[in-house]
């Protein structure tokens, strides 16, 4: 990757309420994505049922899947629909909600933000993660703020990581270290420790 990784300095922090061309609706042809809203009953059963399948849970994000009742995740879902440094989106297949995806990033760190996404059991299979996620790449792209898209991808999820690797993106031990100190303030663990692999792409057209 050629785009350089740079730390913003401090009183310049990209906020998401000042993000110029942000859509709150993407569309695609098999699903659309839609802007988080604090009322959304279909979110709320589909956030259940996510955060509480056993199978799914070392792929997802801790501080997700400990909200794990209805109360929890209404409170949360108040947080995450105007976040300052996360956008969340509901994946929408036709009226049904199919599952989210967000791209968030550090207040004082935007030189790469990370796609996370997670698709409810029953709509599994209909490629809407592969889609869902290419509207997002393409829409970030768009707005040419990140010089670098990355996606953690547990090491032993293999259909994430080739569906990944199909949008573009490419595992990247040099971004890992700097990326995971920034945004998690901790060092990247040696390949043979990893739970997570990095990937990554320019997120720039």
């Amino acid at each position: 990757m050629k785009s350089k990784t740079e730390v913003k300095k401090p009183g310049t922090v990209l906020s998401s309420q000042k993000i110029k061309g942000l859509k709150k609706i993407i569309r695609g042809k098999n699903c659309n994505l839609r802007r988080f809203r604090t009322e959304e009953p279909q979110l709320e059963k589909i956030l259940l049922e996510l955060f509480n399948e056993v199978e799914i849970l070392p792929f997802l994000n801790r501080e997700y899947t400990s909200n794990n009742t209805k109360r929890k995740i209404r409170a949360w879902l108040r947080k995450k629909a105007d976040h300052p440094v996360e956008v969340w989106y509901t994946i929408r297949h036709g009226r049904i909600c199919a599952g989210y995806i967000c791209f968030k990033w550090r207040k004082h760190f935007d030189g790469a933000c990370e796609i996370s996404t997670a698709i409810g059991k029953d709509y599994r299979g209909l490629k809407l993660g592969f889609e869902s996620s290419k509207l997002m790449i393409d829409h970030l792209k768009s707005l040419e703020i990140f010089p670098h898209l990355v996606a953690y991808v547990h090491i032993k999820n293999k259909k994430a990581a080739n569906n990944i690797r199909k949008l573009g993106f490419a595992k990247s031990n040099r971004l890992h270290g700097l990326i995971t100190k920034q945004f998690y303030g901790e060092p990247a663990k040696k390949s043979g420790d990893r739970i997570y692999d990095l990937y990554a792409t320019n997120g720039k057209n």
